[in-house]
């Protein structure tokens, strides 16, 4: 295509299309599909933090191969005007009427530059939008034998969607191989003509910073035949080149090479046992949020950071709340509280009770164990940290012996933890002492376990405290229940001999009240950690 155009640069006479000045519908609509082709990343959001936009700048070594071209007329001696050769052609045609002639150009190598807009994708594939614009003067025209020199230079214009793939993704130094496709304007000042054009390439990228990388390859590129026309002469040529580049890309996303970190933790890929930990994350050596509590839950995330080990939490890391009644299901002696009850520190409301495990007391006698004293701490305690609410301590006793019997020592026992309550710094006013006697079993009477079950002492609620419920507190680790202290009585036929009830000091009158039935029951396990 370039000698035609070097004709007809050698003589201003020839009326051609003023197209030098204006892109055609095709360059105009190749434009518009380089900066779609850019800016199509919609559907190429990945995880991969290596995905993003770049730009680049680029400077090109050319080459333009030596073109054929062909110049045909319609006016006899057309070629006339044509320095040098003009003559040598028009005899060659015999200065005839439609006439043409072969034409070969060649073109010195000469300096281009073009910059690039690119996207990167989580994959190796990188689309990119390149501009570019260079000039190649004209060596010699040759026709026929004959050749002469020219002034006269080649300027092209492209602009080009290109996909790049490349290889050794996570190296500094990557090579690269790729097409491709656009539209091209080859001027020679006195006509131009838009063509297709097209480009294979490869290369190498090496990366300064994560941001900035040297880009460095080959560029071979091919178009179609351009057509020019005027009054008298149409000419079409062919246009090739080779090129070797150099340029500096700029990177809107941090390049990952070297050792890998791709959630930024500090700690690599290939020994991060959590990766994908949020970035500012504080982690262990292997990579996992930390979790102070050990209860499962990073810190980050825990909004119960110091939950008691072993408790079982939720998501939010605080610890499980069945009846949310504010008191964790751990510290919780009555989970089944219904909802929107206030409660006291053991998680009990009004009308519920609970076995107060472990609180024995010495054969035959209202004396508190040691065992029972160290449990009775921690009802104490609560009872404190429980404002407004006031409970019934109740006794009770296996049938073994008579009923009137049961009926007192119960009641001396029930009076003997409110006497230790009171002297632990709960308010006298807000306990009631009561027995029971045999009247309430919860087993059955006919087996050890089953008496051993039903010789206790619980505590009831009866009086719902005037402020919202307060926060849970620890008890001391009770003592394990002795639960067969009592059973020898069996065996024993005293029981009617019993002088306890009349010498006992600590004996009141029996309440008034009318017996109260029990609506919620719950058991204190010596075991856990938050049972009395």
């Amino acid at each position: 295509m370039t000698p035609s155009l070097k004709l007809l640069s050698f003589n201003g006479r020839y009326n051609f299309n003023d197209q030098g000045m204006f892109m055609s519908k095709q360059w105009k609509s190749a434009l518009a599909a380089g900066v779609i082709l850019a800016s199509a990343t919609g559907a190429a959001m990945a995880e991969d933090q290596e995905t993003g936009f770049y730009v680049g700048g680029n400077a090109f070594y050319n080459e333009v191969f030596d073109a054929d071209g062909t110049a045909t007329t319609t006016t006899a001696g057309g070629f006339a005007a044509i320095p040098l050769i003009g003559d040598v052609l028009n005899g060659l045609l015999g200065g005839s009427a439609s006439s043409s002639a072969n034409l070969e150009t060649s073109y010195d190598n000469d300096i281009s530059y073009g910059f690039s807009v690119g996207y990167k994708f989580a994959s190796p594939v990188r689309i990119e939008f390149e501009y570019r614009q260079g000039e190649n003067d004209v060596d010699k025209i040759s026709s026929g034998g004959v050749s002469t020199t020219s002034d006269s230079s080649l300027e092209v214009t492209s602009m080009m969607g290109n996909v790049w793939y490349d290889f050794a993704a996570g190296e500094r130094l990557r090579p690269y191989i790729g097409f491709g496709l656009g539209m091209a304007n080859l001027d020679m000042g006195d006509a131009d003509d838009d063509v297709t054009i097209g480009q294979l390439g490869a290369g190498i990228t090496y990366f300064l910073t994560p941001r900035l990388a040297l880009d460095a390859g080959y560029r071979y590129s091919v178009a179609e035949d351009a057509t020019f026309k005027s009054a008298t002469i149409e000419q079409e040529n062919e246009y090739s080149a080779q090129s070797v580049q150099v340029g500096l890309r700029y990177n809107f996303f941090e390049a990952q090479y070297g050792v890998k970190d791709s959630d930024g933790d500090g700690v690599s890929d290939e020994t991060d046992e959590c990766p994908g930990t949020p970035r500012g994350v504080q982690v262990d050596s292997v990579g996992c949020p930390l979790d102070g509590d050990n209860d499962g839950v990073a810190d980050y995330l825990d909004q119960c950071p110091n939950t008691p080990a072993g408790a079982k939490v939720n998501a939010s890391g605080c610890p499980l709340d069945g009846d949310n009644d504010g008191v964790a299901d751990a510290d919780d002696a009555c989970p089944d509280t219904p909802a929107g009850q206030a409660v006291m520190s053991n998680g009990c409301a009004k009308d519920q009770a609970v076995i107060l495990r472990g609180v024995n007391f010495e054969l035959n006698s209202a004396q508190l164990t040691m065992n029972a004293e160290t449990i009775l701490n921690g009802v104490a305690e609560t009872l404190v940290s429980s404002p407004g609410f006031d409970v019934e301590l109740q006794g009770h006793t296996d049938s073994t012996g008579s009923d009137s019997y049961n009926m007192n020592l119960s009641q001396n026992r029930a009076k003997s933890v409110k006497s230790y309550l009171v002297s632990s710094g709960v308010e006298a006013n807000r306990l009631t002492a009561r027995g029971y006697g045999e009247e309430q079993p919860i087993a059955s009477n006919d087996t050890k376990d089953g008496r051993a079950q039903n010789r206790r002492v619980e505590l009831k609620v009866i009086g719902d405290g005037s402020s919202d419920s307060v926060e849970p507190m620890m008890y001391d680790e009770p003592m394990v229940e002795e639960p067969a202290v009592e059973e020898p009585m069996m065996d024993e036929p005293m029981v009617e001999e019993e002088p306890m009830v009349e010498e006992e000091p600590m004996m009141e009158e029996a309440p008034a009240e009318a017996e109260p039935s029990v609506e919620d029951e719950y058991e204190y396990d010596p075991s856990a950690e938050t049972d009395y």
